[in-house]
């Protein structure tokens, strides 16, 4: 963590809210839903008009890719 205050957001935060901000809109709108509002990648595939399918690759794809970044 940034620091041992409470009250500071912690290194990881700020990299999750930096690479969250910098995905296209539609992979923001995915994490946004599947992980800030709790939706079923079912729920995200219908408000999205796509299949569960396409939600669960891309989902997987956008994780990697943070992970990847994070890594570095």
């Amino acid at each position: 963590t940034v620091s041992s205050n409470n009250d500071m957001p912690s290194i990881d935060y700020l990299f999750l809210k930096d690479e969250i901000a910098s995905l296209p809109e539609k992979e923001q709108e995915l994490i946004r839903y599947r992980y800030y509002m709790d939706k079923t990648q079912q729920e995200v595939a219908d408000i999205l008009g796509v299949n569960q399918v396409q939600v669960s690759r891309n989902e997987k794809k956008i994780l990697k890719r943070i992970k990847t970044n994070y890594q570095m």
